[in-house]
């Protein structure tokens, strides 16, 4: 526990690119340190905990955004809200796109009476040219072709795929007109409310999959051999060090940067009072 760690009277070594005899205390920012800070610290135990610092990240998550411009409906969330796969978060007014799938409908209908009509006029055509409508096979095919021109069948038939095509374009958009949950997550980065103007591909929240969290960190290259796939460590968040998670490393990036670091990541086994970009302690070595 974070309470057996003993710091005072132990002797703190300084494993990496400091260089001097006198200890150095971490140093983090926005993008997690460029300089140096694997540290090892004595504990009760007499073994060695070794420590750096890191970032909770997860790489799955989703920008949410409308694709129309209308009056936003409603907007059903909060940040830092759980939710569910499926449920609304966000929508558009629908008065005008359900009006619009009644006209489209109307349309389609029309077109449908339409080409019943213009079938009865066809057959005309074909009979007066000497064939039998009811033997396609028989008509050739320039006669029936003028017959589909002459009657307005060819027309009634472009009609009603146009409007068909209208109409699930309608459909798509009323779809669309609501956000919905992709997944499992917890919402962030929230920025309309009920009654704005919705702007086309501007999000209107990010929602991050709480159970696919990792933390991020550095190490340098000479303490590598420390930190395998599989590794166990003990990740503490800074704004309450009370708290304690586990997290198994899964990914070691194959690049050492300019500082000489290599960037890992550990998988953590729950992430339940973890924010996304918090920034945490990474202890190696610590008992589970």
């Amino acid at each position: 526990m974070r309470k057996e760690i003993i710091i005072m009277a132990a002797t703190l070594i300084i494993v990496g690119c400091s260089g001097g005899s006198k200890p150095q205390e971490p140093h983090v920012n926005d993008s997690m340190s460029t300089e140096c800070h694997d540290t090892i610290i004595a504990d009760t135990s007499g073994g060695f905990v070794s420590h750096t610092m890191g970032k909770i990240v997860s790489d799955h998550y989703a920008d949410l955004s409308f694709e129309l411009s209308l009056p936003i409906a409603q907007v059903l969330v909060k940040n830092g809200q759980k939710v569910k796969r499926g449920q609304v978060l966000a929508q558009l007014d629908q008065f005008k796109l359900r009006n619009t799938i009644e006209q489209q409908q109307r349309q389609i209908e029309q077109a449908q009476l339409q080409i019943e009509q213009t079938n009865l006029q066809m057959q005309d055509v074909i009979i007066s040219q000497g064939y039998d409508p009811d033997k396609p096979a028989s008509i050739p095919a320039d006669v029936r072709y003028n017959a589909e021109v002459k009657s307005g069948h060819s027309l009634a038939k472009s009609q009603l795929a146009t409007a068909r095509t209208l109409a699930a374009a309608a459909h798509h958009e009323l779809k669309s007109s609501v956000i919905v949950a992709p997944f499992d997550g917890v919402v962030a980065n929230l920025v309309v409310q009920a009654h704005q103007l919705s702007q086309p591909g501007q999000t209107v929240c990010r929602l991050i999959a709480t159970d696919d969290m990792e933390v991020e960190f550095r190490v340098m290259e000479a303490d590598l051999n420390k930190y395998k796939i599989g590794t166990h460590v003990v990740v503490i968040p800074v704004a309450d060090n009370t708290m304690r998670f586990e997290a198994t490393i899964s990914e070691i990036n194959p690049v050492v940067d300019e500082q000489g670091a290599i960037t890992l990541r550990a998988r953590l086994s729950r992430a339940q009072g973890l924010f996304y970009g918090m920034n945490v302690e990474v202890l190696l070595g610590v008992n589970k």
